[in-house]
């Protein structure tokens, strides 16, 4: 992340802001994903603001919207501030629009709005789904992701179902290729003798 920001602050003082809002993109994907929710926080409202002056931005296929939902999401349930959910709703509607081969993103959006307003009567059900839908689409890290805030909102209602969620959570992000990643969710549920997870 520090030489992230490093090529950011080059292409910021160059007046690259395209540039610039690629990078922001990137490392708030890689601090989400790292559980880093301040630092992704911090770095979408600095794409943001870049944007504003952007003929064109950065959205990547329009997974902009659909890391900006997630990241909103979780900042919304951190600082319980309604402004994160507006966001988190408001990106939620631009990756439906966007996202005509990308089902399981909506569903797995849907799947965390739905919990994170309290709306919680089919909540494993709609990650299921979530989680299937990816896995027919062979989209691996965003399946591992869904499986992985599906194993946090089992342990939240502290149903057992959370080990096997973070378990296949592990083995997709092995099968990804992100190992770090594999190895930071071992040690952040392994260590905690309320997360047992059988690695």
């Amino acid at each position: 992340l520090v030489e992230g920001k490093e090529i950011m602050d080059d292409h910021i003082e160059k007046n690259n802001l395209y540039a610039a809002s690629i990078v922001c993109f990137l490392y708030s994907y890689v601090s989400y994903i790292f559980c880093n929710f301040d630092f992704a926080k911090e770095l979408i409202e600095m794409r943001w603001t870049f944007e504003k002056t952007l003929y064109r931005p950065y959205r990547a296929y329009c997974t902009t919207f659909f890391f900006d939902s997630l990241i909103s999401i979780a900042f919304a349930r951190k600082t319980k501030q309604d402004i994160w959910t507006k966001y988190a709703l408001e990106n939620l509607e631009k990756t439906k629009h966007a996202s005509h081969n990308y089902r399981h993103r909506v569903l797995l959006l849907e799947a965390e709005i739905h919990t994170l307003l309290g709306k919680t009567d089919n909540a494993v059900s709609n990650y299921d789904e979530a989680i299937a839908s990816a896995q027919e689409s062979g989209y691996i890290n965003e399946q591992a992701i869904a499986n992985e805030r599906a194993g946090d909102y089992c342990l939240s209602q502290g149903d057992n179902q959370a080990s096997d969620y973070y378990d296949e959570a592990y083995s997709l992000y092995i099968q990804w290729g992100a190992k770090g990643k594999a190895a930071h969710l071992k040690k952040n549920y392994l260590q905690s003798p309320e997360r047992i997870i059988s690695m």
